[in-house]
């Protein structure tokens, strides 16, 4: 790996786990993840303070579930808001087409498009690291890495304080040794600078001014999702979470961000939708340029990288944070049996594999959608409001995408199941009714259709899963566990099959026969 040569390896205090690099919700999500599991983790985090400001304010039903096996939800959940649909209207405020069931439960048994205000996510993430595992995360504030050098079982990390008064206190470098690094320093990471990856640019680039708002009377506030499509300036009016209203407004041809990147900007567009500094409070504007890009390396030897270090999407489609939540519970169950001793490092070749081509396929959809909303030709615009109108029932019908994992050994064969997301729905167990990671728990889960597969394992299969960690259960009458929706029989109809083997991801190995899928891991695991 070309990095900077650090000057000599000299005495360290401790030899971490992992060190993560950035301290935002996909850092705090790894690192929690990963003490959770009993790692020791440090976190070097450039700025000496948590960013206050709104930034995502999307999530989806993968990613509560994801929340959900970090212990989180139970506080998240009030600081989230649901919408009934996502509008789309033309620039006369007529409706083009409507998206319903955004406050529907998902598949992962979570609602299916919740709002929320980032810097409460980061509180919560940030206080359940310090004060369930402050003695296993070490986070360094106001500290930037400025090299990385990697030996044969270990990554030194140099840092220096990235201002006088860094929250660290320290007056000189600290150097971290860890033996494995994960970037989630953001899109100018310095970790996928310093693999030598590129991103690779998916042909889409436009400038946004973003505003969030807080109105002065509560009753004002509003869950709606509307996207504008108005030739004149495209506008996205958007949940922020409880309380909050987000705005998006293109910047057109020969406007200039330093023009636009001030409050009597952001007030003179927010005027046309009745808001004004007599009855909101203006939280935040800032232009951004909407990318959409793909690292072309995620990993080179010790080095990983995810969330915006590893794409950048447009926010057409809200998953910016979810693609970069994905990536974190992707990586943590990988590095956890890697520490443990229970995999080889190749299963880290795995996570880039799988996750690049899910991510991009996201990515490619929020510029399809971009493609559409960016019109500013007004002919062209017409045409587009036509076409949506006559294609408005078929389109109010379509699913949002859920692309499978790409190919990996942990994605079973030609298996027409593998690498999808897996469900999540209510059970009952011993007297108690929940969601199923809450009472089976997390980590690979074999289910039978009503009937436990350990009963159809042989001695050294069972042995395989015990080391690996499986959790074995039945579903349906006789069994352990039982099906308060109907959630599971209806998959198992679906999948046509007596097993489905869930990895810690929640994504499908296979589904099939207990011993034919096993005997699969078993031999995905050894090659």
């Amino acid at each position: 790996m070309n990095v900077d040569t650090l000057r000599g390896d000299g005495p360290q205090d401790e030899l971490f786990d992992v060190a993560i690099v950035g301290y935002g919700p996909v850092g705090q999500a790894l690192a929690l993840a990963l003490a959770q599991q009993g790692h020791r983790i440090a976190v070097i985090e450039r700025w000496p303070a948590p960013f206050g400001l709104p930034r995502a304010v999307g999530l989806d039903h993968e990613v509560m579930r994801i929340l959900q096996s970090l212990g989180v939800t139970q506080e998240f959940e009030p600081h989230t808001t649901r919408s009934q649909v996502y509008e789309w209207r033309n620039g006369a405020g007529e409706l083009l087409v409507a998206f319903p069931g955004l406050d529907e439960t998902g598949p992962s048994g979570w609602p299916a498009g919740p709002s929320f205000s980032q810097p409460t996510l980061e509180r919560i993430l940030s206080e359940r690291v310090r004060n369930d595992h402050g003695g296993q995360v070490e986070v360094l504030l106001g500290m930037a890495v400025s090299g990385i050098s990697e030996s044969e079982n270990r990554v030194l990390l140099e840092a220096w304080p990235n201002s006088p008064d860094t929250a660290s206190g320290a007056a000189g470098p600290r150097r971290i040794a860890a033996r494995w690094v994960v970037g989630c320093d953001g899109a100018g990471s310095i970790v996928r600078q310093q693999m030598c990856a590129t991103y690779e640019d998916i042909a889409f680039a436009a400038d946004w001014l973003v505003v969030d708002l807080q109105p002065k009377d509560p009753a004002r506030w509003s869950s709606e999702l509307i996207q504008v499509c108005d030739p004149k300036r495209p506008t996205t009016m958007v949940s922020g979470g409880p309380g909050r209203r987000r705005f998006e407004f293109m910047m057109l041809e020969g406007e200039r961000k330093e023009d636009f990147n001030n409050a009597q900007a952001a007030w003179a567009l927010l005027e046309r939708w009745g808001w004004t500094p007599a009855n909101a409070v203006l939280e935040r504007h800032a232009v951004y340029t909407f990318r959409a890009c793909v690292a072309d390396v995620w990993r080179r030897g010790r080095v990983m990288i995810a969330g915006d270090a590893a794409h950048l999407t447009p926010p057409f489609a809200g998953q910016g944070l979810c693609a970069g939540l994905r990536d974190a519970m992707a990586l943590a169950w990988r590095l956890d049996l890697v520490l443990r001793g229970g995999a080889a490092d190749g299963l880290l070749d795995s996570y880039g594999d799988e996750r690049r081509p899910h991510a991009r396929a996201l990515i490619e959809f929020a510029v399809e959608l971009g493609r559409i909303i960016c019109v500013l030709d007004p002919d062209a615009a017409r045409q587009r409001d036509a076409r949506l109108r006559a294609d408005a029932a078929e389109l109010s019908r379509r699913k949002f995408p859920a692309p499978p994992l790409g190919a990996s050994p942990l994605v079973r064969g030609a298996d027409p199941q593998a690498g999808c997301l897996g469900r999540q729905g209510r059970v009952y167990q011993r007297g108690r009714v929940g969601r199923f990671d809450d009472l089976v728990g997390t980590g690979f889960v074999l289910i039978g259709d009503g009937h436990d597969p350990a009963n159809r394992l042989g001695s050294e299969q069972l042995a395989f899963l015990q080391r690996i960690g499986v959790t074995s259960v039945g579903i349906g009458q006789g069994c352990a566990l039982r099906d308060i929706d109907g959630t599971y029989r209806r998959w198992f109809d679906e999948l046509g099959c007596s097993a489905v083997l869930l990895r810690p991801d929640f994504y499908v190995y296979g589904a099939g026969e207990a011993a034919e899928l096993v005997d699969d891991l078993m031999a995905a695991w050894a090659a």
